[in-house]
């Protein structure tokens, strides 16, 4: 009896389930349409995408090879807030950067800690390039971080500052030459990378906050390599210090408390005077990351500054995220109103094996090149959902908008 039910129901689905290359109309369009899409987004997000690892790959070099490049004398500005401990392994490795041509370290102490103050003065005993400023506790209703950067350019004596912060970790001596070496005539900005220590983050949601750090870096970077800079981070930055003055430094954002690493870079960037930097070598590690409430600071400023900066860049991965959906809606039509007929649902199949199979190809080696967590197969979900996490995340910053101003 089982035996002849089984065989019943194998006969009867055999039977209304078909394979013909003959379409509808309607499953024409549905498969054109999704054709279109997964075309799209390997044609052009993968390869945005891609272009970031591409891009390290092709400049990347070492010093032996560029040993001849005139270098411009340089000021790094080392910003510290209540960071001794961090700022006393930074600064040995600053101080003993392979660089051959004039340069000099300024720490800026905001609010004159005075355990910073003791670290540079005992490094000043055996280092004459060392120097020390610092920001007043009484300082009120201005952005801390501005003017401490502010006081820290207009006391270098050299043509570039390079800016980085006392929980960096520098983890070659040729980070100031690999850094520098981009100024050449015309130049005035060159954009560095900076992560977060990803061993750091244990906690639930690591893994979304590894790739949504991964994203934004991607965003931004990818962005400058294409000729349209607009921001940058503030761990691993460079620009002429004339460049600051003549643009008036930061009195275009003086209502924000940050603002600093993209309002800023947003409107002294061009396409044709930004450098991009992605040597190994010259990549920054941010050594502060304890919690996931940092994260989410930093996510809700950067999602508040956004409204005052180029979006070009948003909108086109915004267009990508979009186009996703889309796919995936045009596919899930596609397999269940196209039935009985298996034809279209098989080459929907397909079509997305190779999206998926192209764009995790490419994600994996950014992740490498951005020294990112190794992800893999949560990448799919990452991207799909990534416009909805950013909405959570843009309606906090709505409600808690008033940290950003400095008059709050």
């Amino acid at each position: 009896m089982i035996e002849f039910f089984c065989n019943f129901v194998g006969d009867y689905c055999i039977g209304i389930m078909i394979f013909s290359f003959q379409l509808t109309e309607f499953e024409i369009l549905l498969l054109g349409a999704t054709l279109f899409c997964v075309l799209f987004l390997v044609v052009f997000y993968c390869r945005r995408i891609a272009s970031v690892a591409r891009f390290q790959k092709d400049n990347c070099v070492t010093p032996e090879g560029l040993s001849g490049v005139a270098l411009p004398s340089a000021s790094v500005i080392v910003y510290a807030q209540d960071d001794a401990d961090a700022l006393a392994r930074l600064l040995p490795t600053l101080l003993t950067q392979d660089y051959n041509a004039q340069f000099e370290v300024i720490v800026v102490n905001d609010g004159a800690d005075e355990a910073v103050n003791e670290i540079v003065e005992k490094m000043q005993l055996h280092y004459n390039n060392l120097y020390l400023t610092f920001t007043p506790n009484e300082a009120r209703n201005l952005s801390r971080k501005k003017l401490a950067l502010t006081l820290g350019i207009k006391a270098a004596r050299n043509e570039v500052v390079v800016l980085t912060c006392a929980d960096a970790v520098v983890g070659s001596s040729d980070w100031l030459f690999l850094m520098c070496r981009n100024f050449k005539p015309g130049i005035e900005v060159v954009v560095g990378y900076a992560y977060m220590d990803a061993c750091r983050d244990k906690g639930r949601g690591a893994r979304r906050r590894a790739f949504d750090s991964a994203m934004t870096a991607i965003v931004y970077l990818s962005a400058a390599i294409a000729r349209r800079p607009y921001r940058a981070n503030g761990y691993n930055l460079a620009y002429r210090r004339d460049t600051f003055f003549k643009n008036k430094g930061f009195s275009n954002s003086l209502n924000l408390h940050y603002g600093d690493d993209d309002i800023f870079v947003d409107r002294i960037t061009n396409r044709t005077n930004t450098a991009v930097e992605l040597s190994p070598d010259a990549i920054v590690k941010i050594d502060c990351y304890d919690d996931k409430s940092m994260y989410k600071e930093l996510k809700m400023r950067d999602l508040f500054n956004s409204r005052f900066i180029s979006r070009r860049s948003s909108r086109l991965f915004g267009l990508f995220s979009f186009l996703f959906w889309v796919w995936f809606g045009l596919s899930v039509v596609a397999i269940f109103f196209t039935l009985p007929n298996l034809f279209p649902s098989i080459v929907v199949l397909v079509l997305a094996l190779l999206l998926w199979v192209m764009t995790l190809f490419v994600w994996r080696k950014v992740l490498c090149a951005l020294c990112s967590r190794r992800l893999l197969f949560t990448i799919p979900y990452f991207i799909m959902t990534q416009p909805i996490y950013n909405l959570i995340y843009r309606l906090r910053s709505r409600r808690f908008r008033e940290r950003n101003y400095t008059w709050h």
